[in-house]
């Protein structure tokens, strides 16, 4: 409608200058016949030839008047007896509304010549009935033409329109019929490579993310509830054991027993809401200078096990990186529990910087390893490796996802790979900030 009432203006508007602009070059054409003739009187006047020398034709749609003194001494048969016209300003035509000739407007021309006789004036007119009838003839056409241009516009725009905007509707429908059950759904994807094509490949692109997305939430509330339920179950099997028998039991042994699976449920919710934070809101990362190295050492001294943690710090002064004092404590902490949770008898920590500008952390254990086809599951959150390296031992499967995140916050890459000790390296690389 908006188009089509912006069209009907731009055509009235044309329609009316096209009118305008016709009717003044029509009286143009009369003002210049007009002038030739007055010009073709005064000429013989001025050549001597008097009043009654000078021929003037019987014309219907035009009259001369030769006025001497304010009395008229030469007319064209049309106007004889007639009253001398006064037209105003010499050299100048106007457009008078009645004369004596016909009932039509007339337009009229004064010159003023001297002749033989002295100065007299010359006053030539024409009539405006064929300019008035073709003017008011174009006009009815176009009166009739431009609302029935008007309608067709309005018609082949909205057609047009409609046309163009039916894969809207068509991806607006299916949108609407999209729920949570029905994530697999996508929109059509018409072939006209325009700006409604590149939105329904937009359009899927964040479908397939969603539905990414919803995927991967529904699992990690899966494995969650299946993680938290395992040590709930433990303790309260334990319980409901020894409550068979409470006079036999050792209670300080359950005690124990029970306080272990309650810090493995802690450890496990602690990690569940740092990752929860950490999806909602992008982490701010502090960029604070620090030493890696006090890090490694301070968790390596702290860290109790089964096995011993060998430290081959050579390069001490080499650990400068900037970030967050706590996610690198955190990921210096998991990558630890991890190597003893799975080392046989021994795990080394090492740390140096290399020429490149990186710092380069490693931890090796002499476990089992990772097996290569596994090695980019191991960072997943809840993934499950194989036998050798799987949760039964207290570890919560979100460890390295946690750590892997933190590093990529820090610009850096967790890399898993095989040890020299024979079981998994698990190495970090950040950026040496004694490069900048």
């Amino acid at each position: 409608m908006a188009a089509t009432v912006l069209f009907a203006v731009a055509l009235a508007a044309s329609g009316m200058g096209l009118v305008s602009v016709l009717r003044s070059s029509m009286i143009g054409s009369v003002d210049t016949a007009l002038e030739l003739r007055a010009t073709d009187i005064g000429s013989l006047l001025q050549g001597g030839a008097s009043f009654g020398d000078v021929a003037i034709g019987d014309e219907e749609d035009s009259f001369v008047q030769i006025i001497a003194d304010g009395a008229v001494v030469a007319s064209s048969a049309n106007l004889e007896g007639e009253e001398p016209f006064t037209t105003g300003v010499a050299g100048r035509a106007r457009t008078l509304g009645s004369n004596p000739v016909a009932d039509s407007k007339f337009r009229v021309l004064t010159t003023e010549v001297d002749a033989a006789e002295g100065r007299v004036q010359v006053v030539v007119g024409s009539t405006l009935e064929a300019v008035d009838h073709t003017v008011a003839k174009t006009a009815g056409i176009l009166a009739v033409g431009i609302p029935l241009l008007v309608a067709l516009a309005g018609v082949m725009t909205w057609v047009m329109v409609g046309r163009a905007l039916r894969p809207v509707e068509a991806i607006r429908s299916e949108v609407s019929e999209i729920g949570a059950t029905d994530l697999h759904r996508r929109v059509p994807q018409p072939a006209t490579g325009d700006e409604i094509g590149r939105l329904a490949v937009t359009m899927n692109a964040m479908l397939d993310r969603i539905e990414s997305g919803a995927v991967r939430q529904q699992r990690f509330v899966s494995d969650a509830s299946h993680e938290l339920r395992t040590p709930l179950a433990i303790s309260r099997h334990m319980l409901e054991t020894a409550l068979r028998d409470p006079e036999s039991t050792d209670w300080s042994t359950i005690a124990g027993d029970v306080l272990d699976e309650e810090l493995r449920m802690q450890r496990l919710v602690d990690d569940l809401l740092w990752l929860a934070r950490h999806d909602q809101h992008p982490h701010f990362l502090q960029h604070a200078l620090l030493d890696l190295d006090e890090v490694v050492m301070r968790q390596a001294v702290r860290t109790p096990g089964r096995v011993g943690v060998e430290l081959d710090l050579s390069a001490v002064s080499a650990g400068q990186v900037r970030g967050s004092e706590d996610d690198l404590t955190r990921v210096v902490q998991n990558l630890l529990d991890n190597a003893l949770r799975h080392a046989t008898s021994r795990v080394a920590v090492s740390l140096h910087s290399e020429p490149c500008g990186r710092v380069v952390l490693a931890v090796d254990d002499d476990g089992p390893g990772v097996p290569p086809e596994m090695r980019d599951m191991v960072f997943e959150r809840f993934s499950r490796a194989d036998t050798a390296r799987g949760r039964d031992d207290g570890g919560s499967g979100l460890g390295l996802a946690i750590a892997q995140e933190i590093i990529a916050d820090h610009d850096g890459v967790l890399a898993v790979g095989a040890s020299g000790m024979g079981g998994a390296r698990f190495s970090v690389e950040i950026h040496d900030a004694r490069a900048d």
